[in-house]
């Protein structure tokens, strides 16, 4: 299993990332805490939070869910689709 975050690049085209933990050594908030928060100043001079793992900075970041190793969501539409499947 695993825990599954969609977090958005530092950067003008907003590309999203899949992020994931492995849930056998990571509970959601120790998985959570993996995104290390930092201030930042646009080039406008406007501050921000910012969010950095592994040394890749990001603007944000979802918490999608727990996953089973081979039903993670690889776009939206899977992630859609284990929405309605989980409330059905």
């Amino acid at each position: 299993m695993r825990h599954v975050f969609r977090a958005t690049k530092l950067g003008w085209d907003e590309e999203k990332e899949g992020v994931w933990f492995d849930s056998d050594h990571y509970t959601k908030e120790e998985a959570e805490e993996q995104f290390k928060p930092y201030q930042g100043v646009t080039q406008k001079g406007y501050p921000y939070t910012g969010y950095e793992y592994d040394g890749q900075k990001y603007h944000d970041y979802q918490y999608l869910g727990e996953y089973e190793d081979d039903k993670m969501p690889q776009n939206d539409k899977e992630y859609f689709d284990s929405l309605l499947e989980r409330n059905r």
